[in-house]
């Protein structure tokens, strides 16, 4: 009977991420680093649970061909409280890092924050028509022997809701998947 409810649980947990749905939001800036950073805003791609979690994947520039792909975030990678440990950060937030080795990952983390090798990206609540606020934020290797591992803000981009985009069916290519940055062709 013990050995039933963990291949129960895990069972669901499989089922759950099969039905997940992919979904792509845009979003048109309002403050200052919002639009300057983005210029005619944000377009997050992610999948969304079948409890409502979301996963975002992607963040896409609207206005120009730029995307970065998007890794779960540590927190603990930011310092030694994490999101808490910053000044004026959500600490409730949902973490995750730009990678600087796929698509235009690099450009990210040289537009989002200058002079950072890491970039992460912290995301309110992703949800119809709510508008949404994400934090930029970088590692400083010029103070990494004054505050060893201590990751600072670089931006807090806030966007108000502008639509979804209809997405193809499963069965079409993706037209969000970057070929191109792989010799051997789609991933």
């Amino acid at each position: 009977m013990r050995l039933a409810l963990p291949i129960v649980l895990a069972a669901c947990a499989l089922a759950t991420a099969a039905q997940a749905e992919r979904r792509m939001f845009s979003y048109d800036p309002i403050s200052a680093d919002a639009k300057r950073l983005t210029g005619a805003g944000l377009t997050v791609l992610f999948d969304q649970g079948l409890l409502g979690g979301v996963r975002p994947i992607k963040v896409l520039a609207t206005g120009v061909p730029a995307q970065g792909l998007l890794i779960k975030g540590k927190a603990r990678d930011l310092g030694p409280k994490g999101l808490a440990g910053l000044d004026g950060v959500d600490a409730d937030a949902a973490l995750y890092e730009v990678d600087p080795k796929a698509e235009q990952g690099k450009i990210y983390v040289r537009a989002f924050c200058p002079g950072a090798t890491r970039l992460w990206l912290s995301f309110s609540r992703i949800a119809v028509r709510q508008d949404l606020r994400v934090q930029a934020l970088g590692d400083d290797p010029q103070k990494a022997g004054k505050t060893p591992g201590q990751a600072r803000v670089c931006g807090t981009l806030d966007f108000s809701w502008r639509g979804e985009w209809k997405l193809p069916n499963t069965n079409r290519p993706d037209p969000m998947e970057d070929w191109t940055d792989t010799l051997n062709g789609v991933r």
